[in-house]
C-alpha cells in the first residue's frame, strides 16, 4: 500500500533540502573567496642617545668613567644591538639645555624616519649624577617629570630609558615601579610603552670602580648585553635578561664595598607577548664561545687590559660573548685557584675558549711526585705548575739543545750555571745562565741571564737579563732587562728595562723604562725616557720628544703630549682629551689689546701669548710663552682661580726690526663663568721688564715703576692689571 505523504513530512523534506542547498553555496562561496593577504613583515629601526656628564655640581665628586660608560653603552649597541651610526648620538658632558637639545634632535631624526611597516624603538642612556628629583648634568636639575615629557615628545613605540646615576631609582616610582628583581614580557614586533631601567633604589648611591674602570651598573650590564646575559642560549639577549643579569652581579660586586649593597630598579608599562630583545649574537660572527668544562668566575680583558667582560660561569652551560676582533686574556678564577689563558678572537668565526687553555697564573711550590715532567702534566690539566723538588743539575753544557748535559737527567732539571755556545736551555735556573745565541728557561729565573743574541725566560724572572740583541720574559719580573736592541715583558715587570731601541711590557711595568728609541707599556708605575713613549695608564711620568698616554696621574715632559687626561702636561703642544682648551682676549696696561691661548689638563696648562702696545714711535708686538696653575672655587667650576708665570720677548717695533727686550710676567686672575664656555676674568699682574743696552723703553707701562740695579741694563718691576674674556 502505497503510504501518503502528509504536509508536516513535506515540510520537513523542503527544510533538509534548503539546508543542503545552503551547505553547498557556502562551501562554494568559500572556495572562490580569496584567502586573506598575509600581514606584512615590520622592520624595526633603533635609535640611541647615550650621555655621559661627570659634573654634578656643587658637593659632588666628579666621577672618572661616565664617559667612557656611555662609549662602552654605545659601542655594544652599535655592534650586537642594530643601533646604525647614523642613529646614535652621544653626548658627552652636556647641561640641561643640551641635553634637551639632544632630545628634541631625535624626535626631529624620528619623524625625519617615518615609514609604513617600520616600527621604531628609542634607547636613552644616562651615566652621571642624579637625586631623587631628577637628572643633574653639570650641577643643573632636569626632573624626571621633564625628562618623560621630552621622552614622550619622541614619536616612536617603545622607549627604554637606562638611567645609571645615585638615587635615579626614584624614577621608578612614578608610575608604580617597585624596587625587586624584573620579570618582563612584550613582543618585539607587537610591543608598545617604555621601560625605565635604574641602577639603584631612590635612596641609594651609583658606585663606580677604578678595578673595573666603570660603573659596576653599566660593566654588567654591557657584559650581559654581550651574550653573558643570555639564559635561554639562543643567541639573543632580552631586556628581561639583561635586567636579572645586571641587577645580580651589581648587588653581589657591591655588597661589601663602602658605598654599599646596590639594587637597580625599573618600571615597566608595555602591552604585547614575547620578549624584547636587545642585542642579537646571531648577527655577529666575531665571538667567543665559552664551552661547558669552564667553571667560576671569568674576567676578560683586551690586550689593551680593559676589562671589558665578567661573569660567573656555571658548568654545562655554553655561552657566547659577542667581542671585537682581537688579542684577549682571560682569567679564571676558582676558590683555590687563579688560571689564565690568552687567545686570539678572529673576525672571521670567532673563538673558543675551553679548559685545557688555561695555566695558572703563579708558581706553586709543591713536592714533585713521580718522574713524569709536572709542567708540562700541568699545562694540559689545568693544575698548578709544580717546579718545588725537581732534580737539580747544577752544571748545564750545552751545543744546541737538546745536545746538553742536562739530558742525562731526563732532559730537564734546575741549573746553577748553564753555558751554551749557540743555545741553552733550563727548565729552572738559579745562579748565572751564559749562551752566545739564545739562553731559554722554561720556568723562573732567579739570577743572571747573558746572551750575545737574545734571552728568553718562560715564567718569572728575580734576577736581570742582559743581552746584546734582545730579552723577552713571558712571565713577570722583579729585577731588570737590558738590551742593546729590544726587551719585552709579556707581564707585570717590577724593575726596569734599558734598551738603545725599544723596550715593550706588554702587562704592567713598576719601575722605569728607557730607550733611545721607543718605549711600549700597557701600564706603567714609574717612568718612561725615551724618543718616543707609548703607554696605557701612567702612575709616574713620561719624558721624550713624543708621548702617548691614556690617563696620566703624573707628568707628560715632552715636544708633543697627548694623553686622555694628565696631571701635569708641560710641552709646545699638549692635547688632553678631558682637559681644557680656552681662548682669551684681554687688555692690560703693558697691551691694549691681547691675544693667549690655554690649553693642557684640567688644573695644569701652557699659556702662549701674544698682543700689541703702543710704543712712542710705532706699534710693539709681544710674544709670551708659560705654565700656569688652574684652580676651581667650585664644584661646578663657575668660578675659578688662575695662576702663570710666562717669559717672553718685548719688540719695540712692529716690523721686527730693533732690539728684542725680555718681560718676565706672572698673572692671578679670577674667572667668572656666565653661561657654559663664556667667562668673564680679571687680575693683577707681576712684572719685571729687562731692556736692552740700546732702548731701556722707559714708557713700557703707564702704571709707576722702579728700577733694580744700575745703569741701562737695571730691570724694571712693577704690578699690572688686566681684564679680558675667555672662551
Amino acid at each position: 500500500m502505497m503510504r501518503r505523504t502528509t504536509a508536516g513530512e513535506w515540510g520537513r523534506r523542503c527544510g533538509l533540502l534548503a539546508a543542503a542547498c545552503l551547505g553547498v553555496w557556502a562551501t562554494v562561496s568559500a572556495a572562490a573567496t580569496p584567502p586573506p593577504a598575509e600581514e606584512p613583515p615590520v622592520t624595526l629601526r633603533r635609535f640611541a642617545l647615550l650621555v655621559g656628564s661627570s659634573e654634578g655640581g656643587e658637593g659632588r665628586e666628579r666621577l672618572r668613567y661616565a664617559g667612557s660608560d656611555a662609549l662602552a653603552m654605545s659601542r655594544v649597541l652599535g655592534e650586537l644591538g642594530g643601533v646604525a651610526v647614523a642613529d646614535r648620538v652621544l653626548l658627552l658632558e652636556a647641561d640641561r639645555k643640551g641635553l634637551l637639545g639632544a632630545l628634541e634632535r631625535m624626535r626631529v631624526l624620528v619623524e625625519a624616519a617615518a615609514a609604513d611597516g617600520v616600527r621604531s624603538e628609542l634607547v636613552l642612556y644616562y651615566s652621571g649624577h642624579s637625586d631623587a628629583e631628577g637628572l643633574l648634568p653639570r650641577g643643573e636639575r632636569l626632573t624626571y617629570a621633564a625628562l618623560k615629557q621630552g621622552l614622550g615628545a619622541v614619536p616612536v613605540d617603545v622607549r627604554i630609558a637606562i638611567l645609571d646615576s645615585c638615587g635615579s631609582g626614584a624614577v621608578t616610582r612614578f608610575k608604580g615601579g617597585v624596587h625587586r628583581p624584573g620579570f618582563l614580557m612584550d613582543a618585539a614586533s607587537q610591543v608598545r610603552g617604555h621601560a625605565y631601567l635604574a641602577s639603584s633604589s631612590a635612596d641609594e648611591v651609583a658606585q663606580e670602580s677604578d678595578a673595573i674602570g666603570a660603573s659596576f651598573f653599566t660593566h654588567f650590564l654591557v657584559t650581559g648585553l654581550r651574550g653573558a646575559a643570555d639564559a635561554s642560549g639562543d643567541g639573543r639577549v632580552t631586556l628581561h635578561e639583561a635586567y636579572q643579569f645586571a641587577f645580580h652581579e651589581t648587588l653581589a660586586r657591591t655588597e661589601r664595598t663602602q658605598g654599599g649593597p646596590q639594587h637597580a630598579a625599573y618600571d615597566i608599562q608595555l602591552a604585547g607577548s614575547g620578549d624584547l630583545v636587545l642585542t642579537d649574537l646571531r648577527t655577529s660572527r666575531v665571538r667567543l664561545t665559552v664551552a661547558e668544562d669552564v667553571q667560576g668566575r671569568l674576567f676578560v680583558r683586551d690586550w689593551g687590559n680593559q676589562l671589558v667582560a665578567e661573569l660567573q660561569k656555571p658548568a654545562g652551560r655554553r655561552l657566547a660573548l659577542g667581542l671585537e676582533a682581537g688579542r684577549y686574556q682571560v682569567v679564571l678564577e676558582r676558590p683555590s685557584q687563579r688560571l689564565e689563558a690568552e687567545l686570539t678572537v678572529s673576525p672571521k668565526g670567532g673563538s673558543e675558549l675551553r679548559a685545557e687553555h688555561f695555566v695558572p697564573m703563579t708558581l706553586t711550590r709543591t713536592a714533585a711526585r713521580g718522574g713524569t715532567d709536572m709542567r708540562a702534566e700541568a699545562l694540559s690539566t689545568g693544575e698548578p705548575v709544580v717546579l718545588g723538588d725537581m732534580p737539580s743539575v747544577p752544571f748545564n753544557l750545552s751545543l744546541v739543545p737538546p745536545l746538553a748535559t742536562t739530558a742525562l737527567w731526563g732532559g730537564g732539571g734546575r741549573n746553577h750555571l748553564a753555558l751554551g755556545a749557540l743555545g741553552v736551555r733550563s727548565m729552572q735556573l738559579q745562579g748565572l745562565g751564559v749562551a752566545v745565541g739564545v739562553g731559554w728557561v722554561d720556568g723562573t729565573v732567579e739570577g743572571f741571564q747573558v746572551s750575545g743574541v737574545a734571552n728568553v725566560a718562560g715564567g718569572e724572572i728575580f734576577g736581570l737579563q742582559t743581552a746584546f740583541g734582545g730579552n723577552l720574559a713571558f712571565g713577570g719580573g722583579t729585577g731588570g732587562q737590558v738590551s742593546a736592541v729590544f726587551n719585552m715583558a709579556e707581564r707585570d715587570f717590577t724593575g726596569f728595562q734599558v734598551s738603545t731601541t725599544a723596550n715593550r711590557a706588554a702587562a704592567r711595568l713598576r719601575g722605569v723604562q728607557a730607550a733611545v728609541g721607543i718605549n711600549l707599556a700597557e701600564r706603567l708605575a714609574g717612568a718612561q725616557v725615551g724618543l718616543i713613549n707609548i703607554s696605557g695608564d701612567v702612575a709616574g711620568a713620561q719624558v721624550g720628544l713624543i708621548n702617548v698616554a691614556a690617563e696620566v696621574r703624573g707628568v707628560q715632559l715632552g715636544f708633543i703630549n697627548i694623553a686622555d687626561d694628565v696631571s701635569v702636561p708641560i710641552g709646545f703642544l699638549s692635547i688632553v682629551r678631558k682637559g681644557r682648551f680656552v681662548l682669551e682676549l684681554s687688555a692690560d696696561d703693558v697691551m691694549p689689546l691681547s691675544v693667549g691661548i690655554k690649553y693642557g689638563s684640567r688644573t695644569v696648562y701652557v699659556l702662549a701669548t701674544t698682543g700689541v702696545g703702543i710704543g712712542e714711535d710705532s706699534l710693539r708686538t709681544f710674544l709670551n710663552m708659560g705654565l700656569g696653575v688652574h684652580v676651581p672655587l667650585d664644584a661646578a667650576d663657575r668660578y675659578s682661580l688662575d695662576v702663570d708665570l710666562s717669559y717672553g720677548s718685548w719688540q719695540p717695533n712692529f716690523y721686527g726690526s730693533g732690539p728684542k727686550n725680555t718681560l718676565f710676567r706672572m698673572r692671578a686672575t679670577l674667572g667668572w663663568e656666565l653661561k657654559r664656555r663664556f667667562a668673564l676674568f680679571g687680575g693683577v699682574s707681576l712684572n719685571a721688564y729687562d731692556p736692552s743696552s740700546q732702548d731701556e723703553d722707559r714708557n713700557v707701562s703707564w702704571l709707576p715703576q722702579w728700577k733694580l740695579g744700575r745703569g741701562p741694563g737695571g730691570v724694571r718691576m712693577w704690578p699690572g692689571l688686566l681684564l679680558g674674556v675667555r672662551i
